[in-house]
Formats: C-alpha cells, sequence, structure tokens
C-alpha cells in the first residue's frame, strides 16, 4: 500500500476511533445530520450551507482534537497533575466554545423558517 492510500487510511481509522469511544462526538454526528436535515427540508441558501459546514467542521475536529490531548495527557501521567487538568479542560472549553458558535449559527439560519413553520401550523 503505498504512503498516500495509508495516510487516508489511517486519518479514517481516527475518526473511526472517536466514533466508536466518544460519546460526545456521536452526539455531534447526530445534531449534524439533525441540521442538515432541516437544511434540507427549508431549502436553505449556499451561504447557509456554508456557513452550517464550517461550524460543523469545527466542533467535529475540536472534539478530535480534544479526544487527541487526553489521550496524550494519559500516556503522560495517570496520576492526578494540575497542568494535565489545565491542557484537558482548555482542550475542553474548546470544543464547547465552538458548540456554542455552532448553535448561534443554527438558531440565525434556522429561527425565522421555524416560527414561520409553527405560525402556518397554528393558523
Amino acid at each position: 500500500m503505498n504512503a498516500l492510500i495509508r495516510s487516508f487510511k489511517y486519518a479514517f481509522e481516527g475518526v473511526l476511533y472517536c466514533l466508536k469511544t466518544q460519546r460526545n462526538m456521536r452526539i455531534h454526528f447526530i445534531f449534524a445530520s439533525a441540521v442538515t436535515a432541516a437544511g434540507l427540508y427549508f431549502s436553505i441558501e449556499i451561504n447557509e450551507w456554508l456557513a452550517l459546514f464550517i461550524t460543523f467542521s469545527l466542533v467535529i475536529t475540536s472534539e478530535m482534537f480534544n479526544t487527541s490531548i487526553e489521550k496524550a495527557v494519559d500516556l503522560a501521567t495517570m496520576e492526578y497533575d494540575e497542568t494535565a487538568k489545565i491542557a484537558k479542560d482548555v482542550a475542553a472549553g474548546a470544543v464547547l466554545l465552538n458548540a456554542i458558535i455552532a448553535v448561534i449559527v443554527g438558531i440565525s439560519i434556522f429561527w425565522g423558517r421555524i416560527w414561520g413553520e409553527v405560525i402556518k401550523w397554528m393558523n
């Protein structure tokens, strides 16, 4: 197997590892799938798709970096260490901030459309 194909294989193994072992990664994928379905239902514009895919990728890749940092820290020390705690907390904080931004982007895209559907349903 040549080096390029091997590198893609390892990359996919990393994604699959996160999906298999990280609950939050599965949650992110479920939400991304639900939001994608909503985008299809509401026929959102191309710039809205781009905003969604950028935020999806930010959340998912930050979750993968978080997993990498957690595993590397665990490899370095299994004992409590304040610096190790900070490294893990900062990585988790990055995921949280990206997830908050993703929610804000989603609300800005879908709020009016969902509210319009609710109004139609109520009439």
